[in-house]
């Protein structure tokens, strides 16, 4: 399946992480309609029988984000959910405990959610704005994924989550940037070819 282009043609490869969050935020509302979210859920339901066993790790979605709140009920997967702490890095905590809503906006679980260890979890699903074919990942700045991707199981499944449009040749990329193992959009679950 080709991807209908993006309104708006990406920076060239060497541009600064912030010309990439603008360009980003400026496209995404245009590629992500309501259905493309149904169809990363589907596509990702059909391919979490082969992944790696253990935690599925989730994350309650921005509105510009794919919304994966219908997963669990298609998985027979336990899930977890990170929580964004005022200060530190994110925790991991079981998706069927009390949520609460952060300063931002987005459920998150409350500090009293029973945790879930990272050595315990088999795949991260992972939002970015803007994700490369080799598996670099944009986010919004924070620096939070990168925190938390080096200290889950070595043989885990590490899910960018997002759309074909917002796949791109190649980003702006730092030694401390986590980058993810495989890509989820609308069109499946494939492994990326690290560059």
């Amino acid at each position: 399946m080709n991807p209908a282009p993006s309104p708006l043609p990406p920076p060239a490869a060497d541009t600064p992480k912030r010309e990439w969050r603008r360009w980003a935020r400026a496209v995404r509302p245009a590629v992500l309609p309501a259905d493309i979210s149904e169809q990363v859920v589907a596509r990702l339901a059909e391919w979490l029988p082969t992944a790696p066993p253990g935690w599925v790790v989730s994350f309650c979605a921005l509105p510009d984000e794919a919304d994966l709140a219908g997963l669990p009920r298609r998985a027979a997967r336990p899930f977890a959910l990170t929580r964004t702490p005022p200060q530190g890095p994110l925790t991991l905590h079981r998706a069927d405990g009390p949520l609460e809503t952060h300063r931002y906006g987005f459920a998150q679980p409350a500090p009293q959610s029973p945790p879930v260890e990272p050595s315990a979890v088999g795949v991260v699903l992972v939002p970015g704005l803007v994700f490369d074919r080799a598996g670099s990942r944009l986010g919004r700045g924070a620096g939070y994924y990168d925190g938390l991707l080096p200290q889950i199981n070595p043989g885990a499944a590490l899910v960018g989550v997002t759309t074909d449009q917002m796949v791109v040749e190649r980003i702006p990329s730092a030694d401390r940037d986590a980058a993810v193992t495989h890509l989820a959009t609308q069109s499946g679950v494939r492994r990326v070819a690290p560059a």
